[in-house]
């Protein structure tokens, strides 16, 4: 009987290991996210029950809430909660919206924005505010406004704020920062805590390379995550249901703000990022921004929800909706891709017929939610984004704030046009794919992948390199460009490529070009160069020179022309593209900027050669039969493989940006690998036949969703 007991009383001390753990209310549905930019302090704050009731009448499940006016930056004087941190007594607008916010079921994440301050309030504050190089404090944030410093006793104002507005019962707090700048931050607190940690002085941000740079970037993304889990700490010991996170890092150069999510992502409980956002000339902005970024954030978030924010506006004209079918196509790219959405707007679009897309939208994903959880992707195939060669390489630009850049060093090898090119021709091939970045490349199980692509992964580690060698001679397959391995991981450039024995070519260390008018020639049959049938291909702007060693050469260069009409050209002993098996596996190195001429001039013959890459490195699930290349194909699964859903983004508009009117597509063929009993179009809500392993679409608006079952 005692051991019965005994035995009773572990199973009940170990059952709360046994269970899985329920899930948080974040995790429990796809979120569709409101945030109505400035909404207090024009015109005054509206009626709780009709700003509930406008969000609800979108369909959105959750918000972020201002309540903290912010016309020229924050300060302690402007605050619509009780706080005893307040300057000034304002009507307390949190307490009679939470209310009517809990009783409709709409979830409330507080905005709070910790990255600008107005310039009188930073005045009572010199100890707070972020310094730079020159010594100087940061000022014209947004043109009026300063910043302050997460290492100062600022971060203890903050923290008393959290504890006064999580007495509302809120859901979440939503950081809009905080960052560093480009020059910043060398106040006292800084440089104290960097030689606490390091024993030496705060090296300069100016020399981008090196280990000190390098020592730099990892302080300042860890003082960044000192803050975040602090702030979560104080947040956590009132109720562990609010959650916390932040405007995350970019698909982008983020050595300039620090915000380096696969520092961040632990200390957070989504992860966010401003994917969505479009601005300037959209001819020049890639249609799958978003689903770009949304399927790397998937990568670095550790399993946690992702949220891509997507303005409704065309930056930077805050006023200004775009059309109806970029929204639909922003939203649909980000669902697709596994993300969770999040939309700015201004109090006027309410009535503006633009709307109705949001809502569209939103209703769709209100009633296919399950569709939407706990999906994985289906793609054999790895795209690589790398923030290391983004913060150190010197053809990489940096973004800051909105449209703010930092422009790069160098007009060779742009990193951003690199990658670009190749995810442009792997999705105009229908080709499913990850992005995936260096943590993965060093840390995580590659298997899963059958290749992996290089656009110019210029900056490597040594254990990248090794990591990938053992891939490659265990069956994996490579397709590397331009200067890929070349240097080291603090960006200090190589004798020779690390992966030189991969790819079966020693580099030289020198560049050629630019190349203006001058070609490419085939030299030898392989199913790369399948359908590429011209004697002569245009060049890529620039190319490493190499040697090849133990590789076969598919592609050579032209000798250089004078002029465009210099004659016909001789062929160089330069090679363009190298094939080369290693071990079980192989690889193809393209020693030109390869991505940067696809991104520049959509050139054919090298987006067929990208396409062909991808068909002979790693077959995918489904095909696509009639369907142009301007309709992205996403596949993700369910329930162990049981469940398939290709997600079809149509972004066949009218030959400009932005889009007004998609054409709509018809009979699109399917095939699909494996036994499958049913497939439904769930947009549509048809039913549909099955023959053979394929499916026939009957027609594709801005998006379709194809739900296969076992």
């Amino acid at each position: 009987m005692f051991g019965g007991e005994k035995m009773s009383l572990v199973i009940l001390l170990l059952l709360p290991l046994l269970l899985p753990a329920e899930k948080h209310w974040w995790e429990r549905e796809p979120l569709s996210i409101v945030d109505v930019t400035t909404s207090i302090g024009r015109g005054g704050p509206e009626d709780p029950a009709k700003s509930v009731g406008r969000k609800l009448g979108l369909f959105y499940n959750a918000e972020h809430l201002e309540i903290m006016d912010m016309p020229a930056g924050l300060d302690d004087e402007h605050f619509h909660f009780r706080t005893k941190l307040a300057a000034r007594q304002n009507p307390d607008y949190l307490g009679l919206y939470m209310p009517e916010a809990k009783k409709r079921g709409l979830r409330v994440f507080v905005y709070f924005n910790v990255h600008w301050y107005r310039m009188a309030f930073a005045a009572k504050h010199p100890d707070w505010r972020q310094i730079r190089e020159n010594g100087s404090p940061v000022d014209g944030v947004y043109e009026t406004g300063a910043d302050f410093c997460v290492n100062t006793p600022w971060r203890e104002w903050v923290f008393q704020l959290l504890r006064d507005l999580a007495v509302y019962r809120i859901d979440g707090i939503f950081f809009d920062g905080p960052i560093y700048r480009a020059d910043t931050c060398y106040c006292q607190h800084c440089r104290d805590k960097f030689r606490r940690r390091y024993g030496r002085d705060l090296p300069s941000k100016s020399v981008r390379k090196g280990a000190d740079f390098a020592r730099l970037i990892e302080f300042q993304a860890s003082s960044l995550a000192d803050f975040l889990r602090d702030s979560r700490r104080v947040l956590n010991a009132i109720d562990p249901e609010i959650a916390l996170y932040m405007n995350g890092g970019l698909r982008a150069s983020n050595w300039a703000t620090a915000r380096l999510n696969r520092v961040l992502a632990a200390e957070q409980d989504l992860l966010g990022s401003e994917g969505g956002f479009l601005s300037g000339d959209l001819t020049r902005v890639p249609l799958w921004k978003p689903g770009l970024n949304a399927r790397l954030l998937e990568t670095q978030a550790g399993g946690k929800p992702t949220i891509i924010f997507s303005a409704a506006s065309h930056k930077p004209w805050t006023f200004s909706l775009l059309p109806a079918a970029e929204l639909r196509l922003l939203y649909a790219d980000t669902i697709a891709n596994g993300a969770g959405v999040w939309f700015g707007i201004d109090p006027f679009s309410f009535q503006q017929p633009e709307m109705e897309a949001i809502a569209g939208m939103n209703r769709f994903l209100g009633r296919n939610a399950e569709s939407y959880a706990d999906t994985k992707s289906e793609a054999r195939l790895a795209l690589v984004w790398s923030d290391i060669t983004a913060n150190f390489y010197s053809g990489a630009d940096a973004q800051m704030i909105d449209i703010d850049r930092i422009p790069q060093r160098s007009e060779v090898g742009n990193l951003e046009a690199e990658f670009s090119g190749l995810a442009e021709g792997l999705l105009r091939a229908h080709a499913p794919f990850d992005v995936i970045d260096d943590v993965t490349l060093e840390r995580e199980p590659l298997d899963r992948y059958d290749a992996v692509f290089l656009p110019n992964v210029a900056c490597m580690s040594d254990r990248i390199a090794s990591r990938l060698r053992d891939y490659v001679r265990g069956g994996g397959r490579l397709l590397a460009t331009f200067e890929t391995s070349l240097y080291d991981d603090s960006g200090v450039l190589r004798k020779d490529f690390a992966l030189a024995d991969v790819f079966g070519a020693t580099g030289t260390q020198r560049i050629a070009g630019p190349a203006r008018w001058d070609f490419m020639k085939p030299v030898a049959r392989d199913l790369l160069l399948d359908g590429i049938t011209r004697e002569f291909i245009p060049s890529t702007t620039y190319h490493v020179r190499v040697k090849p060693v133990t590789a076969r050469t598919l592609l050579r260069y032209t000798a250089p022309l004078k002029g465009r009409y210099d004659g016909v050209p001789a062929l160089s002993d330069e090679p363009a593209l190298l094939v080369h098996s290693y071990g079980r596996g192989s690889a193809a190195y393209f020693s030109g900027d390869l991505g940067g001429a696809i991104s520049g001039f959509r050139l054919p013959e090298l987006m067929d050669l990208v396409a062909n890459a991808a068909r002979q490195m790693a077959k995918p699930v489904v095909r696509l039969e009639n369907a142009p290349g301007s309709l992205e194909m996403v596949v993700r699964s369910q329930q162990q493989g049981k469940r398939l859903l290709v997600h079809l983004v149509n972004f066949t508009g009218e030959m400009t940006r932005p889009i007004r009117k998609v054409q709509p597509l018809t009979r699109i063929r399917l095939s699909i690998d494996g036994q499958w009993s049913t497939a439904k179009a769930l947009m549509s809500g048809q039913t549909l036949p099955l023959t053979k392993g394929s499916v026939v679409l009957p027609r594709v608006d801005e998006y379709e969703v194809v739900a296969l079952e076992k």
